[in-house]
């Protein structure tokens, strides 16, 4: 009986020494990553605001810039915390949300733009003193905040044809003019510190008679005195400020593959050829097209995914047995295109889905596709024809109208961020412990 008291009282006894023990645990740990802010609903730990600045530092010192004090720094870092904690809290309420799958998607993409593997990224970022997790959640947190842009600020936002002609004329007018030249050096020959004359024109004919037969390249090679000598004589391509006077004025009066009358300068002779002159000019982009006509079954609760397919088949044969596809599609397909018997028009690479252009882009002319299921449902479709477009002129432009609503985003998301954070409720506790 005494026995059974005793363990009874050592037990209690421990439990109170546990709790004891825990309770001075959770004050160290409240000690360790105390809470120094509040945004509405959010909270902003210590730790967190330490991690911030060391990203800021971080960012310095990548940009080789100089490093504010820490007192700037931290000012820095807990303005950014309470913005992201701002639209994080807004986003929530309005349902804005990135899925895992989302998420895991960009991560990859990120990983392929790099040609890298995952595991060979992962071990990048974490040998860089960056935790894979905390990079996880910053991409998701740059997700939420690209979805809170798009739907309050981006979608408002209209860029006119007017604006997109003002940018690309701003931009040739901005954009220098270039010379890409090639240059021949003959030296003056000495002889006892004094010019020879004759021997140094001797070589210069030589030189031009060498030019008449070979490239500019060849005889620059073998017979130039000049830095660039192995390459040809290669220059690059260089602007009016970097080309010294003696070379610019020849070059201005140049066409593209002309070569200069030999050019006296205080250490020799020089000849130059002009390569090409490089102007403000739109990146060539051809790409392969296809016409294509569908025949879309949408997924649903009734029917199951086996007889959808099913039914496709049934479709298939009958259009192989002589029965059009834009009557099949007409009659059965159940999205859109069905109004316009199945054709869905010109496709470029990156208009559809993945699954759709690797079954696109596998088909011959004519040729009908077996069933097969992407995330829109099951699909028949045909090429009706391939061609190429040069869309240099499109792609630009819906790269300025990209860079306009960039621009005018970040410009109405930064006034937008002041009204969140002048009607939201602020705690900063940073300063009076």
């Amino acid at each position: 009986m005494i026995a059974k008291i005793y363990f009874i009282f050592t037990f209690i006894l421990l439990q109170n020494i546990l709790l004891i023990s825990t309770v001075f645990s959770a004050e160290q740990y409240i000690e360790v990553d105390s809470i120094v802010a509040i945004a509405e609903t959010r909270t902003i730990t210590k730790l967190e605001l330490d991690n911030k600045k060391e990203k800021i530092k971080k960012t310095y010192l990548m940009q080789k810039l100089d490093v504010p004090s820490d007192k700037k720094i931290t000012k820095q870092a807990l303005d950014q915390l309470i913005t992201e904690k701002l639209v994080l809290e807004y986003a929530s309420n309005q349902g804005i949300a990135v899925s895992p799958e989302q998420l895991n998607n960009v991560i990859n993409n990120i990983a392929k733009s790099n040609e890298i593997s995952i595991e060979k990224m992962i071990e990048d970022i974490e040998s860089d003193g960056t935790n894979f997790s905390d990079f996880r959640e910053d991409i998701r947190r740059q997700l939420i905040f690209d979805q809170v842009k798009r739907r309050i600020i981006s979608t408002n936002i209209k860029i006119s044809e007017f604006e997109i002609d003002n940018f690309i004329e701003l931009q040739k007018e901005r954009a220098p003019t270039k010379y890409n030249f090639s240059h021949i050096f003959i030296e003056f020959i000495k002889n006892n510190d004094e010019v020879d004359s004759e021997k140094t024109n001797l070589k210069l004919t030589q030189v031009l008679e060498k030019l008449k037969k070979n490239s500019f390249a060849e005889v620059a090679k073998n017979y130039s005195d000049g830095p660039m000598a192995e390459k040809g004589g290669d220059m690059g391509s260089k602007t009016s400020d970097e080309i010294p006077d003696l070379f610019l004025e020849p070059l201005l009066s140049m066409k593209d593959g002309d070569i200069s009358k030999p050019l006296t300068g205080s250490a020799g002779y020089h000849l130059l050829k002009l390569n090409k002159i490089e102007e403000f000019e739109m990146e060539t982009i051809i790409v392969k097209q296809s016409k294509v006509k569908q025949i879309l079954l949408k997924k649903n609760q009734i029917v199951s995914e086996s007889e959808i397919e099913k039914k496709l088949e049934n479709i298939r044969n009958l259009i192989i047995e002589g029965m059009s596809f834009s009557e099949a599609a007409e009659k059965y397909s159940e999205d859109g295109s069905a109004a316009n018997k199945g054709d869905l028009g010109w496709l470029n690479p990156g208009d559809t889905i993945p699954e759709f252009e690797k079954e696109m882009d596998n088909l011959d002319l004519n040729e009908i596709s077996q069933p097969f299921k992407t995330a829109l449902g099951w699909h028949l479709i045909m090429v009706t024809d391939r061609g190429e477009k040069d869309l240099s002129t499109e792609s630009l432009r819906q790269r300025v109208r990209e860079s306009l609503l960039k621009q005018k985003t970040d410009i109405k998301f930064n006034d937008w961020v002041k009204t969140l954070r002048e009607g939201a409720h602020v705690e900063i506790w940073l300063y009076e412990n």
